[in-house]
């Protein structure tokens, strides 16, 4: 049986603290994002993006939460007493794919957790490219980078992650787990 993993579906700035939210992550004017515009019923109920995206805009003196309408809830300095340290994961989950034959595929989810000393901000991410320029951005900024995967260092082709080189990354760690990413209701 998956690992359950609550995420805010809806109402991102108020509960992005408590469960992470998806996230479109916008680095040097560049978009990194599987997000839709509009998801089809038949995606939703394959739960295949059927939570809302928030948007996480990093430009050189900001970094900037939006929520799923584009409403700005936290703007950042990208300063180390501000940002206290980027924590990097990795978690996987099946989807389903449209066909006869229902066959289920592989998920690769970023988890990026930006931590600050009010708050800690989960974002996820399945756009595997991100990590770069987010890796960039990190270095460039002298931020504590929380890397339990050595995703930094990696060798793999991340955007082209096969299950044995997921498995061989997350071996004996918590992110080995399949998840299956379910809405959360907060009050």
């Amino acid at each position: 049986m998956p690992k359950l993993m609550p995420v805010a579906v809806t109402n991102i700035a108020a509960n992005i603290a408590d469960r992470p939210a998806y996230m479109t992550f916008v680095i040097a004017n560049q978009k990194y994002s599987t997000a839709r515009k509009r998801t089809p019923f038949i995606l939703k109920a394959l739960s295949e993006g059927a939570a809302a995206h928030g948007r996480v805009t990093i430009t050189t003196n900001r970094v900037s939460l939006a929520d799923e309408y584009g409403h700005v809830f936290q703007t950042l300095a990208p300063l180390p007493d501000v940002i206290t340290a980027v924590q990097l994961g990795l978690m996987r989950s099946k989807t389903r794919e449209i066909g006869p034959r229902r066959q289920t595929k592989a998920r690769y989810t970023l988890t990026v957790a930006l931590v600050t000393p009010r708050a800690t901000y989960r974002c996820l991410n399945t756009e595997l490219s991100v990590l770069p320029a987010l890796l960039t951005w990190v270095h460039d900024y002298h931020l504590t980078l929380v890397d339990p995967l050595g995703l930094a260092n990696s060798s793999f082709d991340l955007p082209h992650l096969t299950n044995a080189q997921f498995e061989t990354l997350t071996r004996d760690t918590p992110y080995f787990a399949w998840c299956q990413t379910i809405g959360s209701q907060l009050n």
